[in-house]
């Protein structure tokens, strides 16, 4: 399994749903994917994402009691994370259709621990 882990603030919540939705519809879909809420106070977003997980049973909520940053509300995702491998995304960011499949591909063929997009964007 691959745990993908997300910190969100202030971001708009069309961001926020197209990052979302693009790791949704992952041509690879054994992940768990790891949404750190680090505004308490900004119900807009904690809703939203709770819409998600209401439908997608792949998505694990973490709510911060205030503002940690996202440094430290990453640690949280990885704190519980599940999965062999650890992919990184943005609350803003799109990720195109295949990027999980691909990145875990490399990893594997290649033996590595760790992949950057310029590494495998090419193969």
């Amino acid at each position: 399994m691959i745990s993908v882990i997300m910190s969100t603030y202030n971001e708009e919540n069309m961001l926020i749903r197209q990052a979302v939705e693009s790791i949704l519809n992952q041509t690879y879909s054994e992940f768990e994917f790891i949404i750190v809420l680090d505004n308490p106070k900004n119900i807009e977003i904690a809703n939203l994402i709770q819409e998600y997980a209401s439908r997608d049973k792949r998505i694990v909520i973490l709510k911060n009691e205030k503002n940690l940053g996202l440094v430290k509300s990453l640690n949280k995702a990885l704190e519980i994370s599940k999965g062999e491998y650890i992919m990184r995304m943005d609350a803003d960011d799109i990720s195109e259709k295949d990027r999980i499949e691909k990145e875990y591909k490399f990893l594997k063929e290649n033996n590595l621990d760790l992949v950057a997009r310029e590494s495998y964007k090419n193969r």
